[in-house]
């Protein structure tokens, strides 16, 4: 017997998709490659511009659904969200539920009501995850079209990337934080001081060290968990540079006076944001033992011009959540 099809809502903006970031790379990297790596001229840019807004019935759609696939590159390239949880595309009309991984049944699920965070502890085998909405409302003066000035539209897709990432980054950070808070409360082996396992300890130096970094692996390598990733605020992720020779060696010393960033150092990969608030050091284990970024469509555009305003716009939002299955694995690091 056929198995019966998922209903579909169809409409203006209502048939999207989700759509994994990696796949928005892969494209991304398939016009690069067809281009033979060079960039546009300003003047090809104008061009462009100009090609599409003869399109006097779509092209601000299109000029907008342009600007989709390299904001997605670099949300997944330079926020932290889609490096620590796994990113997982739904499908319309099946129930969201996860496995919880922690022995004791503990879950923590972020939602979003009016604006307003919220944590939701869970108890159980599964977990049924709520979504909310992350939105941004990108927009070019009217006058700045007609003169073809293509460096406002990478403006406008500068803005949106840096609107969308510190609200993923944000709530990933509120989600980390309360879901180390409440699983002191179901195990006191994870409690700052009095455990003998703290998700939480404190640096006495004002600098990260390499040996602050190994205590605090070690509560989670006897929770039989690997945290090797970084995540800390532009000021900590400085620390790395101050470190002597003879704790980096040659080789990462070299490598840093080239001018390469510093994304590694031996287990630990190293991701930095401005919403990690200073002073704060986070370490997750690989996203398979962490949690899940649920996405039911993907970033999308929508017109929204403001005439009144001689302003021509768009909406760009996307439909997520975000789940921690297994709290085991945080260790959070503070300056004392």
């Amino acid at each position: 017997m056929p198995t019966a099809a998922i209903p579909q809502a169809i409409g203006s903006g209502l048939q999207r998709t989700a759509k994994n970031s990696e796949d928005y790379v892969a494209e991304i990297q398939r016009v690069m490659d067809r281009m033979g790596g060079q960039k546009l001229s300003h003047r090809q840019k104008q061009a462009k511009l100009a090609h599409i807004l003869a399109d006097r019935q779509n092209g601000m759609m299109r000029l907008g659904q342009s600007m989709i696939g390299p904001i997605q590159l670099q949300l997944r390239y330079q926020g932290i969200l889609r490096n620590v949880l796994i990113e997982d595309t739904l499908t319309p009309g099946v129930p969201i539920q996860y496995d919880v991984l922690d022995d004791l049944g503990q879950a923590y699920m972020l939602h979003g009501d009016e604006g307003e965070i919220k944590i939701t502890p869970f108890e159980g085998k599964r977990v049924e995850v709520q979504l909310f909405r992350i939105a941004s409302f990108p927009k070019i003066k009217k006058e700045d079209l007609y003169y073809l000035r293509s460096n406002i539209v990478e403006y406008a897709q500068d803005f949106t990337k840096q609107a969308i990432m510190r609200q993923e980054d944000s709530r990933l950070v509120t989600l980390l934080e309360v879901a180390a808070a409440n699983y002191r409360l179901v195990d006191t082996t994870a409690t700052p001081g009095s455990g003998s396992l703290p998700n939480e300890i404190t640096i006495g130096g004002s600098v990260l060290m390499p040996s602050d970094l190994y205590t605090a692996v070690t509560f989670t390598d006897q929770r039989m968990l690997e945290s090797t990733r970084l995540l800390c605020n532009p000021q900590e992720y400085r620390d790395f540079y101050r470190w002597e020779i003879a704790t980096t060696g040659w080789a990462f010393k070299d490598s840093v006076v080239a001018g390469e960033k510093i994304v590694q150092f031996g287990e630990f990969q190293i991701g930095k944001s401005i919403i990690i608030p200073r002073g704060t050091v986070y370490l997750t284990p690989e996203p398979t033992y962490l949690g899940v970024f649920p996405v039911m469509y993907s970033l999308g555009v929508e017109e929204n011009n403001q005439v009144e305003q001689f302003h021509k716009g768009w909406v760009m939002d996307e439909l997520v959540g975000m789940v921690v299955l297994n709290p085991r694995g945080i260790v959070i690091l503070r300056k004392s």
